[in-house]
């Protein structure tokens, strides 16, 4: 099949360790620590809103965010979903998970290079960055391309955002802006 497959049917894979610092332990005492990367389900709504939120408040605009969890449900979790999102969650046998990070994304058609995968949202809590929860979720993204058959990913980057700019940079991604001198517009009335 050439259609995006749902995430939930691209097997991926288990939970792997991590290691955490001390400012993520609340014990002295060495703990096993684990990272799962999920495809989000209903019940993650409140917790990807609150993502959404925290994303939206380091980039200085939280006042735009008017979604709440119940268009998140609507938009993400009915026969035609609006996007997929995976979780990124890290937990330990004693303590029960915590989420870390989110991906949002959906598939789209280019006219000149055809299918796609386009990022829409991609956030790790501060506490939590610095770990490689970030490398997997992207590692998730582009095994969920490859077996959707997809040409490439976009996503957006905030100008200001250097330290993200270097990151996917580092990454092989291309900035398009200074590479083909593309504009984004945004028309809100209709």
């Amino acid at each position: 099949s050439t259609s995006p497959e749902p995430p939930s049917q691209l097997g991926l894979g288990q939970p792997k360790p991590i290691q955490l610092g001390k400012s993520q332990s609340c014990t002295s005492e060495p703990s096993m620590h684990f990272l799962q990367v999920r495809p989000a389900e209903p019940r993650d709504c409140p917790e990807i809103l609150r993502l959404i939120k925290e994303l939206a408040a380091c980039e200085d605009m939280l006042d735009e965010v008017t979604l709440t969890a119940t268009d998140l449900l609507r938009d993400g979790f009915g026969n035609n979903p609006l996007f997929y999102c995976l979780i990124a969650e890290v937990y330990s046998q004693q303590k029960p998970s915590v989420t870390t990070g989110f991906a949002m994304y959906y598939f789209t058609y280019d006219p000149w290079i055809g299918k796609l995968l386009h990022l829409e949202d991609f956030y790790v809590i501060q506490a939590y960055q610095g770990l490689g929860i970030g490398a997997e979720l992207l590692k998730r993204l582009s095994q969920i391309a490859i077996r959707s058959q997809c040409n490439c990913m976009h996503f957006l980057v905030v100008i200001w955002n250097e330290a993200s700019v270097e990151y996917y940079t580092r990454r092989g991604a291309l900035d398009l802006s200074s590479e083909e001198g593309w504009h984004l517009f945004r028309k809100k009335s209709f």
